[in-house]
């Protein structure tokens, strides 16, 4: 009975642990980058054998948050948070939010030449003649988060709600937080290339009256 519980328990690790590297996994989002739509601690499942991305997808960016204490802990941690909705997990949080996972919408695609004025991007795609907006162009329905700034305020401080078109190169995708105001996306970084985007969301699983595919 003892080897049979070991083998039980050890399967259900490694069915995981694999489950959880190559087919999908949970991310709670512990940011407001993505309000109004997504609210802070929301959890989504994401699949990293989705490597299609197209306009209005919402993506993992890497780096990945791993965790640390060795790869039983990260598959036990893995168990536990899936399990409690992401609320509870076995491994310590890490503090550096340069090591966590970054969840943005993909707003530009290899070809696009995209501009932003005031919070709203425009795009033409690779051999169109005019510029759309991004919510007549993308066929996914969401909604970004923009609060008024006062009469004053100098728009060269914080997150820059406009910048001048550019053209996305093969491979370099255009990805941004749905809320405006105060997310580091690709107006601070740039465009990242494929080989930065780890996974594609699949389902909005908690809170559960809110489970929607994404």
């Amino acid at each position: 009975k003892i080897g049979i519980s070991l083998f039980v328990i050890l399967l259900v690790f490694f069915t995981v642990h694999l489950t959880s590297s190559f087919i999908a996994f949970p991310v709670r989002l512990r940011s407001v980058s993505m309000l109004p739509d997504i609210q802070k601690d929301t959890c989504i499942l994401f699949s990293p054998l989705i490597k299609s991305y197209g306009r209005g997808d919402v993506v993992l960016i890497r780096p990945l948050d791993t965790a640390s204490g060795g790869q039983f802990r990260r598959v036990l941690n893995a168990v536990v948070r899936f399990a409690t909705a992401q609320q509870i997990g076995v491994a310590s949080e890490r503090a550096n939010m340069g090591r966590e996972p970054l969840v943005r919408r993909i707003i530009g695609v290899p070809g696009d030449t995209v501009y932003m004025r005031d919070y709203v991007t425009y795009i033409k795609p690779a051999g169109e003649k005019s510029f759309l907006t991004e919510f007549e162009l993308i066929s996914k329905k969401y909604d970004i988060e923009v609060l008024p700034r006062p009469p004053m305020w100098d728009t060269s401080v914080g997150v820059k709600g406009t910048f001048e078109s550019i053209v996305l190169g093969k491979d370099e995708y255009l990805v941004l937080g749905d809320n405006r105001n105060c997310v580091v996306d690709s107006r601070f970084w740039g465009a990242v290339s494929a080989k930065n985007i780890y996974a594609s969301a699949i389902l909005r699983y908690f809170p559960f009256n809110k489970i929607q595919f994404l």
